[in-house]
């Protein structure tokens, strides 16, 4: 497969996302973090969840470009089995959330080549993901490395303590 095989079948299953799924998506990201504290809360709440709506909108209108590249089927199955394999299905909002994240995770990782995460989102510990040069750069990526269900393998950051090495 390439990146417009992956573009085309992505649009398609974006398509079936309806407004309400959108905004059950977007409950299931709100009663996630409701023991967080509060800055955090905004940020994974609004923050991320805007990032990813974005990315969605732009899926939904983006036009294939003449520049198709490769796309692992073997990675692009690994993100998908780690997506369908998050928290509880038996929760609509977690179904709705599961359903726009399969669509939008796959589109900014394989298709768009772009962080899971927006760029200056604060982790625990007041560390960001930040960028310098052209490149990204999270605080976690290492540490999430190797987790069975994290996406952090599929992003295009770099781990920030590379940066320690490059000053």
């Amino acid at each position: 497969m390439d990146s417009t095989d992956l573009l085309n079948a992505l649009q398609k299953e974006a398509r079936k996302i309806s407004n309400e799924d959108i905004c059950l998506a977007r409950a299931a990201v709100v009663d996630s973090v409701q023991d967080l504290p509060e800055k955090y809360r905004k940020a994974y709440s609004s923050d991320y969840f805007t990032y990813l709506y974005e990315a969605f909108q732009e899926l939904r209108t983006c036009k294939t470009s003449d520049k198709a590249e490769p796309v692992d089927d073997e990675e692009h199955r690994d993100l998908l089995t780690r997506i369908s394999q998050q928290n509880n299905k038996s929760n609509p909002r977690q179904r709705a959330f599961l359903r726009f994240v399969a669509v939008v995770i796959p589109y900014l990782a394989l298709v768009a080549k772009r962080t899971i995460h927006p760029p200056g989102m604060i982790f625990p510990g007041g560390l960001m993901i930040t960028s310098q040069g052209g490149e990204y750069y999270c605080p976690v990526r290492n540490k999430q490395s190797g987790v069975e269900l994290a996406l952090c393998d599929f992003c295009k950051c770099r781990d920030s303590e590379e940066l320690k090495g490059e000053l």
